[in-house]
C-alpha cells in the first residue's frame, strides 16, 4: 500500500507562516505581495492543468535575486507540485529536495516536505530514501503517525531489513492501541511475514491468532495451523485443522493429508481413514497406491481389518509391490484367513521383500502351522533361523525364538500324527464293531 500524495494549496503554505507556526522556527522570513502574487497566478494555472504556463511563471519567480529563505521554500514547494501533478516525479524530488537546503521557513511545510519526499521515494522504488527522509520527519514532528510508520515498514520490507518492520509496525500499532481502532489488515499481514522471516514463532503465532480473530480467513486459519505444526503443538495444529476441515478449507489433497497424518499420529486412526476415503470419494485426494496404503494403515491400527482387505488388495494390484503384498498377508493373519496368507506372504518374499524377511519367514511358518502343514512350516522357520545375520531386523534373540518355533512345531507335527492315528484307530473300532 502507498499514501496517496497531496500538495498543500498555496493559501494553506502561506498560513503557515503566521503566529505559532511561525514561531516554530526563529527568525522565520515574511512573503511579501509581490511574490505572493506571482505564486498565486502559478497555483491558479496548476489547477486548472496547465503545467507549462505554471513552471514558466515559477521560472519567472526564480530569475529575482531577492528572495529570502522562505519565499525561496514556497516557489520549490510549488515546483515540486507542479511536476508531481504533471507525472514528472524526478523532477518533483528535486524541487522538493531545493527547498530543504533553504533556511528560516516554517516547520510545518518542512514537515509537509519531508513527507512528500518519503511517498515519492517509495513510489520510484528509493526505500533508502524513503527511511531517510522519514527519520528526519520522526525527529522533527511532535505527532509521528501510524501511517508514517507503516510507509516505513513497507520500505524496510522491501529490503528485507526485518527486524526494522517488526520495530516499525509495533510502533504503529501502540498508537492505534492508544486510540483504541482496530489495526489495519496489512499491517498484521507484513508484521506476521516479517517474524516468519525472523523465525520468530511463538511471536509469529500471537499475531496469527489475532489476525484469525479480526479477519477469519481460510489462508489466516491453515497459517495458524502450520505455524503450531512448526512449534511441534501438534494438538493446537489439529484442533485448527479441523475446524478448517469443517469450513471446507481443506480442498486440496496436501491439506487433507495432513489433517489425516495429524489425526493418525494423536491416536484417532478411524477418522483420518474416514478423512481419507471421503478425498478419494470426492477426487480431492488421488486414488494412488501410496495414499491407498496410507487409508490401509489407518484402518489396521484402528482394528479394522476387514475394510483394509479391499483397500489393500487394489493398493497391490496397482502397485505390485512386495511390502503391500506383506501388509496384506498380516491383514489375512489378523483374521485368520490362513491359506490366504500363506498366499500373500509366499507371493511378499517371492517378489523380493527387502524388509521384515525375517518376520515374513516367522509368520509365513506360524500359518502354514494353523494349516497343519508341519512340513511347509518347518521349512519356514528354518529360513528364519538362518537369515542372513546382516539383514537390518537379524538378531541372535529371533535366531532363538525361529529355532524355538522349529521346535515346538516338530512336537505339533507328532502330537497331531498321534491324534490323527488314535482317532483313525476310533473309526476303525467303530467300524468293527458295527460290522461284526
Amino acid at each position: 500500500m502507498i499514501f496517496r500524495y497531496c500538495h498543500l494549496p498555496l493559501l494553506i503554505l502561506l498560513l503557515i507562516a503566521n503566529s505559532a507556526a511561525a514561531r516554530n522556527f526563529a527568525n522565520v522570513s515574511t512573503l511579501n505581495e509581490s511574490t505572493y502574487k506571482i505564486l498565486s497566478s502559478a497555483q491558479k494555472s496548476l489547477k486548472k492543468g496547465n503545467y507549462r504556463l505554471a513552471i514558466t511563471v515559477l521560472d519567472t519567480l526564480k530569475k529575482s535575486p531577492s528572495l529570502n529563505g522562505y519565499e525561496k521554500a514556497m516557489m520549490w514547494s510549488q515546483y515540486g507540485a507542479v511536476h508531481f501533478s504533471a507525472g514528472d516525479l524526478l523532477k518533483a524530488t528535486a524541487a522538493y529536495e531545493k527547498l530543504l537546503l533553504q533556511e528560516k521557513y516554517p516547520k510545518g511545510l518542512k514537515l509537509k516536505t519531508l513527507f512528500n519526499l518519503a511517498q515519492i521515494y517509495f513510489k520510484t522504488n528509493q526505500y533508502r530514501q524513503t527511511i531517510s527522509r522519514l527519520n528526519n520527519w520522526f525527529e522533527l514532528t511532535d505527532t509521528p503517525t501510524e501511517q508514517a510508520y507503516f510507509l516505513q515498514a513497507q520500505a524496510n520490507y522491501y529490503l528485507q531489513n526485518h527486524q526494522q518492520v517488526v520495530d516499525n509496525l509495533n510502533q504503529a500499532l501502540a498508537i492505534v492501541k492508544a486510540k483504541n481502532i482496530e489495526p489495519n489488515e496489512q499491517w498484521l499481514l507484513m508484521l506476521q511475514s516479517s517474524l516468519d522471516s525472523l523465525g520468530l514463532a511463538e511471536h509469529r503465532l500471537g499475531i496469527l491468532k489475532w489476525m484469525l480473530r479480526l479477519f477469519p480467513t481460510k489462508d489466516y486459519m491453515l497459517s495458524l495451523a502450520g505455524t503450531y505444526g512448526i512449534l511441534e503443538k501438534q494438538p493446537e495444529q489439529l484442533a485448527i485443522m479441523e475446524l478448517a476441515y469443517k469450513k471446507d478449507y481443506l480442498d486440496t489433497e496436501p491439506l487433507l493429508l495432513t489433517l489425516a497424518s495429524l489425526l493418525y499420529f494423536q491416536g484417532a486412526p478411524y477418522k483420518a481413514a474416514n478423512v481419507v476415503q471421503q478425498g478419494f470419494n470426492n477426487n480431492t485426494i488421488k486414488t494412488n497406491p501410496r495414499n491407498l496404503l496410507f487409508l490401509s494403515n489407518c484402518l489396521r491400527a484402528a482394528q479394522e481389518f476387514e475394510q483394509a482387505l479391499p483397500v489393500l488388495k487394489q493398493s497391490a494390484k496397482i502397485s505390485d509391490n512386495a511390502d503391500t503384498y506383506y501388509l496384506l498377508a498380516t491383514t489375512y493373519y489378523q483374521l485368520g484367513r490362513w491359506q490366504l496368507a500363506a498366499d500373500a506372504f509366499s507371493l511378499a518374499l517371492d517378489k523380493k521383500l527387502t524388509r521384515n524377511q525375517r518376520r515374513t519367514w516367522m509368520l509365513l511358518g506360524q500359518t502354514y502351522l494353523q494349516l497343519h502343514q508341519f512340513d511347509n512350516a518347518k521349512s519356514s522357520f528354518i529360513q528364519a533361523s538362518t537369515f542372513e545375520n546382516n539383514n537390518e531386523n537379524s538378531n541372535e534373540k529371533d535366531e532363538t525364538i525361529a529355532s524355538q518355533w522349529l521346535v515346538y512345531t516338530e512336537q505339533e507335527q507328532k502330537r497331531f500324527a498321534f491324534l490323527q492315528s488314535e482317532n483313525q484307530k476310533d473309526i476303525d473300532y467303530q467300524n468293527t464293531k458295527a460290522n461284526p
